[in-house]
């Protein structure tokens, strides 16, 4: 049952993804990115049945995470130096998605852990 509901989340997940993806751009993928892993943060923060985990965690942000990846794919070299040029291009740029990722998730992560804690010490 698992599966199946990993697999609704999954196709979703691809509708969205494609939708927000139907012209990339920088900003753009920058938006999608620092959403979705923020997203991701909040949710891994967050006590929800397996059922909810499984369709939003691993099947929607799971599936718009390839599109994000997918979207940031580079195109065909031409020439002769052009592997190394795409090569650093692609490192470069993956570096900075990477960061984003890992700063908005952790940003997502911490809201909801705060937003608990301020809540428990309030009441």
């Amino acid at each position: 049952m698992t599966w199946l509901l990993v697999a609704l989340g999954g196709a979703a997940g691809s509708a969205i993804g494609a939708l927000l993806m139907r012209r990339p751009t920088g900003t753009r993928l920058l938006l999608a990115t620092a959403s979705v892993c923020g997203l991701m943060g909040m949710l891994s923060a967050q006590l929800v049945s397996p059922k909810v985990t499984a369709v939003l965690g691993y099947g929607v942000l799971g599936s718009a995470t390839s599109m994000v990846a997918f979207a940031l794919a580079s195109p065909a070299w031409v020439g002769g130096d052009a592997p190394v040029r795409s090569t650093a291009g692609i490192t470069k740029r993956l570096a900075v998605y990477c960061v984003v990722g890992v700063t908005f998730a952790l940003l997502g992560y911490l809201a909801v852990r705060g937003g608990a804690t301020l809540y428990k010490k309030l009441s």
